[in-house]
């Protein structure tokens, strides 16, 4: 059985394919093709050859180490920001005046001879 980081040949009716066992889990095994793939399979008896054993990863026994820091740049001058602009004023309407009282016109009284 393959071992992850193995190097396998998988032959198929389609053809021979290669890639590297990513995860094992029971009898599923996930590989990543050469050609940028991926795929998870239960291999027939036969199907799939090791065809390179892989390195086993260290042992992590502790936490990982952190990478530095990029170098900081030069602090720039601070700009000045720019003066507020002022908010138009809301325009308001005219004050709609009131429509003059009707004026009666006056009656000319006949004068009586």
């Amino acid at each position: 059985m393959a071992d992850v980081g193995d190097r396998v040949e998988v032959r198929s009716k389609a053809g021979t394919r290669l890639g590297v066992v990513r995860s094992v889990s029971g009898t599923l095994v996930t590989v990543e093709w050469d050609t940028g793939g991926q795929t998870t399979l239960i291999p027939a008896p036969g199907v799939m050859s090791v065809v390179g054993r892989g390195r086993k990863a260290p042992a992590r026994t502790g936490p990982a180490k952190k990478k530095a820091a990029p170098a900081k740049k030069k602090a720039e001058p601070a700009k000045k920001k720019a003066p507020a602009k002022k908010k138009a004023a809301a325009k308001k309407s005219p004050a709609k005046k009131k429509a003059a009282p009707a004026k009666k016109k006056a009656v000319a009284k006949k004068k009586r001879r």
